[in-house]
């Protein structure tokens, strides 16, 4: 059957957590790795736009050296950079008892990892080798995987923060009950990072609930006119 966790893991020597404790406003999502030459090789995905600040971090981030920013797109960069320390935000131990992960996103002060485990025992087992290292282990989620989860998507603590706070806020209702300027008064943010968090999020639950590879011209020419007038 097996389980399906989100936790939140915290330590300064944590690869990347000066930069994100320094660039809040800035979502990181950590790729895929390698070690060529006996060093550890990191490519990470970074949304935000605030890519200078984001660098000057990284420059004086004590847990990497060398970050290259190797693509831009339109709404993300892709840093190849270095790991200088010996902490491992997802040990690699934990694959013998099966742990499976699905993201490694930056979280408040850390990262926050989505991961699969066949049981409790592997949920013990990743606990247990955290804790020995002293970073901090904390389940935000925990659920049966028979819970489908064809439909996952990717928000980070900042996109959820910003949703929850909009929708109790009022934010969505007819007439608004809450503007862009009291969410940024109660998050202590500026308005051009609620409005940016909240088209990121937005967008994401977009794409992992209605949307199906579809072209704008191809979904307009399936959807009759009558239900789009609605």
């Amino acid at each position: 059957m097996g389980f399906i966790a989100e936790v939140h893991l915290g330590h300064d020597e944590l690869p990347l957590v000066p930069t994100i404790e320094r660039c809040p406003d800035v979502a990181l999502r950590y790729e895929y790795g390698a070690t060529p030459s006996e060093r550890r090789v990191r490519f990470v995905s970074a949304f935000g736009g605030e890519y200078e600040a984001l660098e000057a971090a990284m420059r004086s981030d004590p847990t990497v050296s060398n970050p290259t920013r190797v693509a831009t797109f339109e709404n993300r960069a892709i840093y190849r950079v270095r790991v200088d320390t010996d902490l491992e935000i997802v040990p690699d131990r934990c694959a013998d008892q099966g742990l499976f992960v699905f993201t490694v996103t930056s979280g408040t002060e850390g990262w926050v990892t989505r991961v699969y485990l066949p049981d409790r025992d592997a949920l013990s087992a990743f606990r247990t080798e955290c804790r020995n290292r002293d970073i901090s282990f904390r389940i935000n989620q925990l659920y049966d995987s028979s819970v489908s989860d064809d439909r996952t998507y990717f928000l980070t603590d900042r996109q959820h923060e910003i949703l929850t706070t909009a929708y109790y806020a009022g934010y969505f209702e007819v007439p608004r009950g809450a503007t862009q300027d009291d969410l940024a008064g109660r998050l202590d943010i500026s308005d051009s990072a609620v409005s940016q968090r909240l088209r990121r999020a937005i967008a994401e639950l977009i794409g992992a609930t209605l949307a199906n590879g579809r072209t704008l011209d191809e979904y307009s020419e399936a959807t009759p006119h009558d239900a789009r007038s609605g």
